[in-house]
């Protein structure tokens, strides 16, 4: 199947849903982490390596490194769910987005820290700018980092709502 010909709908019963999570949640938390997320993409939706990886971390709002049923099911049940890497344009600039992300996420927890983005900040010309204001006007969640939804936000490159 190729990705955006998914057979899951408005009219797809919440449970069908669930048991599709719940087949790769395999240490049973009731969120699935980055790997779990990867297989259900790759597996049963049909994405490729590469795209499931960027959908991975543009589901992961938060930047816990998880996503619940509850943001599986409403983005799986969204208009665009598979807009970003039907257009080519979007998901080449999704995974441009990835690559920056990733370059500066030294420890890979799929957030920058503040010193992180100041790199970030540092390396895009951004010198001079009041970088803990900056900081904590990206910080929606207001938990001391910025998850990729966030600097997706930021870059106004966000593909799906």
């Amino acid at each position: 199947m190729q990705a955006g010909n998914s057979y899951f709908n408005d009219n797809t019963p919440s449970i069908v849903i669930r048991s599709l999570f719940d087949k790769y949640d395999k240490d049973g938390t009731g969120r699935l982490n980055c790997s779990e997320l990867d297989d259900l993409l790759q597996k049963d939706l049909g994405f490729a390596k590469e795209e499931a990886k960027a959908y991975s971390m543009l589901l992961d709002k938060d930047g816990d490194q998880s996503i619940s049923f509850e943001e599986f099911l409403q983005w799986l049940r969204s208009g665009e769910r598979f807009e970003a890497v039907n257009n080519k344009a979007r998901f080449k600039n999704l995974c441009k987005a990835v690559e920056l992300f990733k370059t500066y996420d030294k420890d890979n927890n799929n957030n920058l820290s503040k010193d992180e983005f100041k790199e970030l900040l540092d390396s895009l010309g951004y010198k001079g700018v009041d970088v803990e204001r900056f900081f904590e006007y990206l910080d929606e969640h207001k938990n001391g980092k910025i998850s990729f939804w966030e600097f997706m936000k930021w870059l106004n490159w966000v593909p799906v709502e």
